[in-house]
């Protein structure tokens, strides 16, 4: 025999209605009406499917059921000595199988009042990245490049490019550059450079196998990488990474898209693309923006002053030519770290002074420490 099940909710405070408390004013409505059509089989209770275009199946049910609940509902016009405020009053759950005849299935819902609508704020990362060029942007990158002639910045001496073993193969130099990658992350260059050595210097070298095998253990990578940012959490990341390189399906290789390395531990968006611009010469596969490289930009007023990394890069892709892309990245980076600092940039040396909006602005000051 073919059943069929017809739910209705109903909660006092008036019937097939929540009264939800928003204000001393007034209060809001949610009605919900939910109609289910099942098919009742010797197995259990199935949907029942309705082919498109098909003349709709006639069901009957013989049963009623009902089943009354309790729910405090809180009345905020309400008030009692010992109390918040709040008043009890009663919820009553209705379901029943009808007599009816149902001739289709649905869900009607009337839409959340807006006081109760839960508010989505938007993030940074979600908003709309710069569309356009800036002005002049072509002669500043000149500018620019002018000033780091001399490439003597810390990233020209101490950059992942400058940390591989030039006598290695092609492979250990590709983990090489994946391990500097991601160690420079929260660490100056030179410090990164003298944990590179330390780690080139092993027993068996810096090589997928070295590192997956049981000859080092977690700690005493710590050790060697120690002082760099967060040595512990980046030693695991070490050992994690080069035991899954040395399994299938990489078997020794490192990945060459930014989705497959991003799967490594400690792998984000912008040492994924340094691992692809030094290891394969991809370039062109994304910006990378480091904390140098997105302080530049919001001074040019290129992007917001609260502009996070990921938003930068977004807003200078959507605009600066791919061919330009890993040239713009290492010489923002170097000159970041030169003249145009955190503290106290050098305006009245820079080529760009002219066109930058933020020169000779008073920036954060150095924090001072007070005599004891």
């Amino acid at each position: 025999m073919d059943h069929n099940v017809f739910a209705a909710f109903s909660f006092a405070a008036a019937p097939g209605t929540i009264s939800h408390p928003t204000s001393r004013r007034g209060t809001h409505k949610l009605t919900i009406k939910k109609e289910l059509e099942e098919d009742v089989s010797n197995d259990g209770i199935k949907p029942q499917a309705v082919a498109s275009g098909c003349d709709r199946s006639v069901v009957r049910t013989d049963k009623r059921r009902k089943l009354s609940a309790k729910k405090e509902q809180f009345d905020p016009g309400a008030t009692a000595e010992g109390s918040s405020g709040f008043a009890k009053t009663e919820a009553k759950l209705e379901i029943e199988d009808t007599d009816q005849l149902i001739t289709r299935s649905s869900v009607k819902v009337e839409p959340l009042p807006k006081a109760l609508k839960v508010r989505q704020s938007r993030s940074k990362s979600d908003a709309s990245p710069k569309a356009s060029a800036p002005e002049n942007w072509e002669q500043i990158v000149e500018e620019i490049r002018s000033m780091r002639i001399d490439k003597d910045a810390p990233v020209d001496l101490f950059g992942t490019h400058q940390l591989l073993d030039v006598e290695a193969n092609k492979e250990t130099q590709q983990f090489q550059a994946l391990v500097a990658a991601m160690i420079s992350s929260q660490t100056r260059d030179a410090v990164t450079g003298a944990a590179m050595q330390r780690l080139r210097a092993m027993p068996g070298g810096l090589t997928i196998s070295q590192i997956a095998s049981d000859a080092i253990e977690v700690d005493a990578l710590a050790e060697i990488l120690k002082p760099v940012g967060f040595y512990r959490q980046k030693a695991k990341f070490m050992k994690s990474i080069a035991q899954t390189l040395s399994a299938p399906p990489h078997n020794g290789a490192v990945p060459n898209s930014v989705e497959e390395l991003m799967k490594l531990p400690g792998v984000g968006p912008k040492v994924a693309l340094l691992v692809l611009w030094v290891a394969f010469g991809m370039g062109e596969e994304g910006l990378i923006v480091d904390t140098n490289v997105r302080r530049v930009c919001s001074r040019l007023g290129w992007v917001p002053t609260d502009a996070t990394p990921e938003l930068t890069r977004r807003s200078l892709e959507s605009w600066l030519p791919r061919t330009l892309w890993a040239d713009v990245s290492f010489l923002f980076v170097g000159f970041g770290q030169q003249m145009c600092k955190p503290m106290a940039p050098k305006c009245e040396s820079c080529k760009v002074n002219q066109l930058c909006p933020s020169a000779f602005k008073p920036g954060p000051k150095k924090p001072t420490r007070k005599p004891k």
